[in-house]
């Protein structure tokens, strides 16, 4: 993510109709705004905000064991005010579930759930379709809608086998333990499923954070004789991280994810060296993630980091962003943590040169694959593996210049991030440069009239995919395109320095997620990178803007 000083680009002259003062002002307005949530002990601990789809599925379970107290009140104000959202899957969700809260029968048929599955899915990388469509069944089916045909699991359903990381895991087992009750079908795969959903500890804690799973672990087991206390117990736990609107979060916490990314930005637009090295150390502090038993079918990565102190579970886009901050603040003083980190990465690394997001043997991802490439590029001795990724990456570039969804929901999240991978290239990989500029037209091609971008081509400009944009642009030569995102993040920051607008980041796939400084980091890296390229970006000291 960060700008690579070895391999700087020559510099650029400043965008026509640009104000230099302009743009250091805004650059220190927000690296002040974003420097402002570390905490003493160089954490971002920036809350992720409620969500329907969590939030319904909270309120159905209060509902389907009876619960009555302020909590289940403060649950259903918060979907009652989403009745009317703009969001059909919200505005379903949020209609079902407060049907069900007055005893009355949801609305839905097969018709409906195979018209909103369709459109969730339509933003989904492919491969992940299938599981994710038993989701959204297992979802709606809890939510009290019919099942369509053909979804019953078969009596003799074994366990998958496949490799795949815990939190996909216990997903497939509730909702193959949802599905299984629904249908009334018993099978191997329900009883392995049954299992695996009490290795949680669901009555005593909210598994690794994730608030979603827990929430489905317990509707699965409400259907199974015997767990009744289990499940009481386990709403009561998840009580706590309910939030000041009533509503429920994706995930506990994203400690490291924030901090990483929003490190980058600040090393990058020159934020105080002991701000960083305190955020550096803190990420040392918790590396490996926490000690808790995988659940991974496979050889999860190990050794690097997870998405906050209280997950096990470790990532490529974690490690990667993480590895990418401790090298640019502490090449000597943090190379043990760095070395282990590069090497858990390589020992992911797919026979097809690509990388998974967490465990040996899954299916390589491009954006994962850019990523671990922008981590590896300060390493000599890590040639031969940047060089596959490449190559891997060249080969499933689409043919608008960009790649399949990864981790958000902004088309151009993979393109900038490949971009950066190809600056690493050797100057004469003629195949890389292509399609390096392949990237940079469908950029250029895809700006709207506002000068910004939109999460896909024709959406409206927002802050996140402007900054996207921008970065890609910055990696070339056009300075016009350059000029008009730069006033478009010029024209829209708001009066305390950050940034507002929709999120992208998204988990699970395809349901998007908002943390306030997760808008704030890719436009101060995006200030970063003209800082990097355009001479005299400088912006000023921290606080004097």
């Amino acid at each position: 993510m960060r700008p690579l000083n070895a391999l700087r680009p020559a510099p650029l002259p400043w965008p026509a109709d640009v104000d230099p003062d302009h743009v250091h002002q805004a650059m220190s307005r927000l690296r002040d705004n974003v420097a402002g949530r570390v905490d003493a002990d160089g954490s971002i601990r920036d809350e992720c905000h409620s969500r329907v789809l969590e939030s319904a599925l909270a309120l159905t379970l209060m509902t389907r064991t009876g619960t009555a107290s302020p909590a289940r009140d403060r649950v259903l104000s918060y979907l009652r005010a989403r009745l009317e959202s703009p969001q059909e899957f919200d505005r379903v969700l949020a209609t079902l579930a407060v049907a069900g809260a007055a005893g009355r029968a949801g609305d839905g048929d097969t018709d409906l759930i195979e018209k909103l599955t369709d459109a969730v899915l339509g933003s989904a990388p492919e491969f992940i379709s299938a599981r994710r469509r038993k989701m959204l069944y297992a979802v709606l089916s809890v939510l009290g809608c019919p099942l369509p045909s053909g979804v019953a699991p078969a009596p003799d359903e074994t366990p998958p086998t496949d490799p795949t990381h815990s939190w996909n895991v216990v997903q497939q087992a509730a909702v193959t333990l949802i599905l299984a009750t629904a249908t009334n079908t018993d099978s191997p795969a329900a009883d392995t499923a049954l299992t695996t959903l009490l290795a949680t500890s669901p009555a005593t804690s909210v598994w690794e954070g994730y608030v979603l799973m827990h929430l489905l672990t317990l509707h699965a087991l409400a259907g199974v004789p015997g767990q009744e206390a289990t499940v009481r117990d386990g709403l009561e736990t998840v009580l706590q991280h309910q939030r000041d609107d009533g509503g429920f979060p994706f995930i506990a916490e994203i400690h490291h994810w924030c901090a990483t990314t929003a490190g980058i930005g600040l090393a990058a637009t020159g934020a105080p060296v002991e701000l960083l090295r305190q955020m550096a150390r803190a990420l040392v502090r918790h590396q490996g993630g926490a000690p808790l038993p995988s659940l991974s079918r496979g050889t999860a990565l190990s050794g690097g980091w997870s998405m906050s102190p209280g997950v096990a579970l470790n990532d490529i886009d974690c490690t990667s962003c993480a590895l990418e901050f401790l090298h640019e603040i502490g090449p000597v003083g943090f190379r043990g943590a760095v070395r282990r980190g590069v090497d858990a990465m390589l020992a992911v690394q797919g026979e097809d040169g690509g990388f998974p997001t967490y465990v040996t043997g899954a299916r390589s991802e491009p954006c994962m694959t850019a990523a671990a490439v922008n981590a590896l590029a300060p390493h000599a001795d890590t040639a031969p593996a940047r060089q596959r990724a490449l190559n891997f990456l060249a080969d499933h570039q689409l043919a608008d210049g960009g790649f399949e969804p990864g981790w958000s929901r902004s088309r151009l999240h993979s393109v900038f991030r490949a971009r950066l991978a190809m600056g690493t290239a050797d100057a004469d990989d003629r195949r890389m440069a292509d399609a390096a500029r392949r990237m940079e037209r469908s950029v250029s091609t895809t700006q709207n009239t506002d000068g910004g971008w939109g999460m896909q081509p024709g959406d409206p400009s927002d802050a996140i995919s402007t900054a996207y944009g921008l970065i890609t642009l910055s990696c070339g030569n056009e300075t016009r395109p350059m000029g008009r995102a730069l006033s478009w993040l010029l024209d829209h920051q708001d009066a305390d320095g950050g940034y507002s607008g929709p999120p992208d980041m998204v988990g699970p796939r395809p349901f998007p997620y908002y943390v306030p400084v997760l808008t704030q980091a890719p436009v101060l890296l995006a200030f970063g990178h003209i800082r990097s390229r355009v001479p005299g970006a400088a912006p000023l000291p921290l606080g004097a803007a």
